[in-house]
C-alpha cells in the first residue's frame, strides 16, 4: 500500500514545468517579434522611398580667431557619418476646391453740394453684385496617414494544467483447503475374574477441515488536460508615427504673412 502511494506522488516529481509555463510564454514573445517586424517593414516599404546616402569623411572644425580683423568665428567639427538609408515619404498631391463668396455692395446715388448743412458732393456709387469664385487648394498629403497600418501583438497568454492520478489498491486472501480423515476403531474387553465380570466396547473416529482464500487486485490511471489560450489585439500607434501624422497635418494648414 505505502509503495503504491509514492508512486502516485511521484507522478509530479517528473513534470517539465519551467517548458510548461515557459514555452507558451517565449512563443507569444517570439509572435509579438515577428509581427512588429512585419508591420513595421510593410510601413517602410510602402509608405517612404529608401535612398542609399554614401558614407561621408569627417570635417575637421576651425578654431575661433578673436583677435583676427575681422573676427573669425569657430566652427565645430562634424563627425563622419556611414553609409545609410535615408527615407522619405511618399506623398500625394490633393487638391480641394471650395467656393468661395465675395459679397456685393449697394449703389448710391449722386449728392450735391450743400454749404447750408455743410454736406460735401458725393458722386454716385453702381451697385456691384455678389461674386462666387472657385478657389482651388493643393497640399501634399503623406501616404502613411491613409494606409491602414495593422498594430497587432499578443495582449494575454492564459495557460491552464490540469492532472488527475488515481491509485487505489487491495488485496484479499482465500485459500480454500479442505481435508477430511475420519477413522473408526472398536474394541472389547472384559476386565474382572470370578463370578463377577465386566465387558466394555467402544469405538473413536477423527475428522479435521481447514478452509481460506486470497485475491489481489491493483488498479492506477493518469490523466491530464493542458490547454494554451492567446488573445491578440490592435495595439495603439506608435509615438514615432503619430508623430508624423501630426507635422503633417500642421503643415497643411496656411502660414498667414502680416503685411508691413
Amino acid at each position: 500500500m505505502e509503495t503504491a502511494l509514492l508512486s502516485m506522488a511521484q507522478q509530479f516529481s517528473g513534470l517539465p514545468m519551467e517548458a510548461l509555463i515557459g514555452g507558451p510564454l517565449n512563443a507569444a514573445a517570439n509572435a509579438n517579434a515577428a509581427m512588429a517586424i512585419t508591420q513595421t517593414k510593410f510601413m517602410l516599404d510602402t509608405c517612404f522611398i529608401k535612398t542609399e546616402v554614401e558614407a561621408k569623411p569627417e570635417v575637421a572644425g576651425v578654431a575661433p580667431d578673436p583677435t583676427a580683423n575681422p573676427p573669425v568665428a569657430g566652427k565645430p567639427t562634424i563627425p563622419a557619418i556611414p553609409k545609410h538609408n535615408e527615407y522619405s515619404p511618399i506623398m500625394i498631391v490633393m487638391s480641394l476646391t471650395r467656393p468661395v463668396i465675395t459679397p456685393g455692395t449697394p449703389g448710391s446715388p449722386a449728392v450735391q453740394a450743400d454749404p447750408a448743412t455743410n454736406t460735401p458732393a458725393r458722386a454716385a456709387v453702381d451697385a456691384k453684385p455678389a461674386i462666387i469664385q472657385n478657389v482651388t487648394s493643393q497640399f501634399n498629403l503623406p501616404m502613411l496617414t491613409v494606409v491602414p497600418l495593422n498594430s497587432l501583438a499578443v495582449q494575454s497568454v492564459d495557460i491552464n494544467f490540469e492532472m488527475e492520478v488515481k491509485s487505489s489498491f487491495s488485496q484479499e486472501e482465500s485459500k480454500s483447503s479442505e481435508q477430511s480423515r475420519k477413522a473408526e476403531g472398536s474394541f472389547e474387553a472384559k476386565v474382572g475374574w470370578g463370578p463377577f465380570s465386566v465387558t466394555v466396547k467402544g469405538s473413536a473416529s477423527y475428522d479435521s477441515k481447514d478452509t481460506s482464500s486470497q485475491n489481489s487486485h491493483y488498479q492506477k490511471s493518469n490523466s491530464a488536460k493542458y490547454t494554451v489560450a492567446v488573445h491578440a489585439g490592435q495595439q495603439e500607434m506608435p509615438k514615432g508615427v503619430n508623430t508624423i501624422i501630426e507635422a503633417f497635418t500642421r503643415a497643411i494648414d496656411p502660414i498667414t504673412l502680416s503685411v508691413s
